[in-house]
């Protein structure tokens, strides 16, 4: 036995219904903005992770406090753009010039509550 979805989503005039455009158009919206929004944080979080690789080299604590951050900005970011549809992620990460050491162990910051 198989299930399948109900049959509004395969009716043509489906997704002409105005009401249903508005609600999709809005959700793309909050989706884009979010994402621009999480995209200004991680360029931030880099740019000040090179500031603390330039500026204090040998403070470990500080470049780690740093790297933390960027990670998890740059996951962030991924995830969102895997929401609007985005799954291509190794030209984006070139084109931000996003360190392989953040690529590599991006996630949540841990114990962070």
């Amino acid at each position: 036995m198989s299930i399948r979805p109900p049959q509004i989503y395969y009716r043509p005039d489906a997704a002409q219904d105005p009401l249903s455009a508005a609600l999709q158009h809005e959700i793309f919206n909050e989706k884009a903005s979010t994402l621009g929004r999480l995209q200004k944080k991680l360029e931030i979080a880099l740019t000040q992770l090179e500031h603390a690789k330039t500026l204090h080299p040998k403070d470990e604590e500080l470049i780690g406090e740093k790297l933390a951050v960027a990670r998890e900005a740059l996951w962030f970011v991924t995830i969102q753009r895997e929401l609007c549809g985005l799954i291509r992620h190794k030209p984006y990460y070139d084109h931000m010039n996003v360190p392989k050491d953040v690529r590599l162990h991006m996630g949540p910051i841990a114990g962070k509550r």
